[in-house]
């Protein structure tokens, strides 16, 4: 695709190559140059096809993420903490009920009446049957709005 010269073989030593005119060079250029914006387009078009394709596939998994006050919903974080071995943590919270929403992705969620409200911001939302996962992470601090 890049290199574009004609191959030597041990033929051509023996017997020589023929003698390229100018007119042959003008004609091989011509020729390469066409063959290079051929594979270059059908490497750019395969290349947005791949891209349109990521994007389909980000988009089915990217979905709104619309709770409404008192909604019960499963924190899920991922982050690993000391202690025991990670497959021995626990990385689901909940449920947990969704005390105000901040803004599209940032929510306030409380386990019970009796603990303090932790903001989230959400990563994912998946959904199993009827509970609601969230993958989320802690922000840390608190968001006055």
């Amino acid at each position: 695709m890049l290199i574009g010269r004609m191959l030597r073989l041990p033929c051509d030593i023996l017997l020589g190559r023929p003698s390229e005119t100018r007119s042959a060079l003008n004609e091989y250029m011509k020729n390469l140059e066409a063959r290079l914006e051929s594979v270059h387009a059908f490497a750019r078009e395969k290349i947005k096809m791949a891209s349109e394709r990521m994007e389909t596939r980000y988009d089915s998994r990217a979905t709104d993420h619309q709770f409404k006050e008192d909604d019960i919903v499963w924190m899920y974080n991922s982050k690993r903490r000391k202690g025991p071995s990670p497959k021995l943590q626990q990385n689901r919270k909940g449920p947990c009920t969704v005390v105000k929403k901040l803004n599209d992705a940032v929510y306030r969620v409380q386990r019970s009446h009796n603990t303090k409200p932790e903001v989230i911001h959400i990563i994912v939302q998946l959904h199993t049957g009827p509970l609601t996962i969230v993958l989320c992470s802690e922000i840390a601090g608190t968001c006055s709005l």
